[in-house]
């Protein structure tokens, strides 16, 4: 039997009626849990299907557009020059261990030298104000715009007029409320598991999801990524700067320099007799020698 509570205590829960209370709240909320919803076959059929299809093939005309808007301008003599000797540096300092130690000294000696070293001479400074007044890369640029701009602008129009407010699917983990916005755009239901996944939120994920399809279908020199179509209408460049700007080769081949300087050479073909002969203990052998011999 429960004892009589002070009067000053009186309005505060017991024990039992904070319990009583706890088990009515977790029945309410068992009550109130997010159902299981039924999802009919055919809006796999007309909605999902469809919004893959019409995004895939407009990815594909967006590649061939972009191709025929592309102008073939020959490369400069000077450009194909300075790249190519960057890649040679790279190059040695990548593989200096198949590269007896003489010759990796007479190639380093040759980039590096301060007065005849190929990376140590000065080269033009590029012009920061030549680009941008230059009209025909103001026409790549917006080129570049239209080709990543329109395609969008149709399918932003398109998918909400044909395919908004259905439900497609279910991701198979629990997610945070957060989420909702995210994944649930056109569907403003309270009541709706966060798991669910709308037809806008399937458009937005498969478009930035279709880009190892479309290197397989297309291959790897496709113009179908939205990042890749949006570094080259700014032109960024290896050597940053403003959009279109040519790279600073003086700064390239300054930090290429000093990457070749730093190189540590290890041949790896100083012990390969005694590595066939022993199965592979050069090592081992060689440290024996050389003790021997000291």
């Amino acid at each position: 039997r429960e004892r009589p509570r002070p009067p000053h205590l009186a309005a505060l829960p017991g024990r039992r009626s904070g319990r009583r209370q706890s088990r009515a709240t977790f029945a309410m909320s068992d009550q109130l849990s997010y159902p299981d919803l039924v999802l009919d076959p055919s809006i796999r059929d007309w909605v999902l299907i469809p919004i893959f299809v019409i995004m895939f093939l407009m990815g594909i005309l967006r590649n061939n557009v972009t191709k025929m808007m592309r102008s073939s301008e020959k490369t400069k003599r000077d450009t194909v020059q300075q790249n190519n000797l960057l890649m040679r540096a790279r190059r040695l300092r990548a593989n200096a261990g198949w590269v007896p130690a003489a010759a990796f000294a007479a190639r380093k000696h040759h980039f590096c030298d301060k007065e005849k070293g190929l990376l140590m001479q000065k080269q033009d400074a590029p012009n920061p104000m030549a680009a941008m007044s230059d009209p025909n890369m103001m026409s790549k640029m917006m080129q570049g715009n239209m080709a990543m701009m329109v395609p969008q602008m149709l399918m932003m129009v398109i998918i909400p007029h044909f395919f908004s407010g259905f439900v497609l699917g279910k991701i198979p983990f629990p997610l945070t409320p957060s989420f909702k916005g995210m994944l649930q755009r056109g569907v403003n239901l309270s009541t709706l598991d966060t798991a669910y996944i709308t037809s806008m939120s399937w458009y937005i994920l498969a478009m930035f999801g279709m880009r190892g399809l479309y290197s397989i279908v297309l291959g790897a020199g496709s113009t179908t990524d939205d990042s890749a179509l949006m570094q080259q209408q700014m032109g960024m460049a290896a050597g940053g700067g403003q959009p279109g700007q040519q790279p600073d080769y003086n700064k390239l081949y300054a930090t290429e320099a000093e990457n070749l300087q730093i190189t540590e050479h290890k041949f790896h073909l100083s012990a390969a007799e005694e590595k066939l002969l022993r199965g592979g203990k050069a090592d081992g052998v060689t440290a024996r020698g050389k003790a021997k011999r000291a």
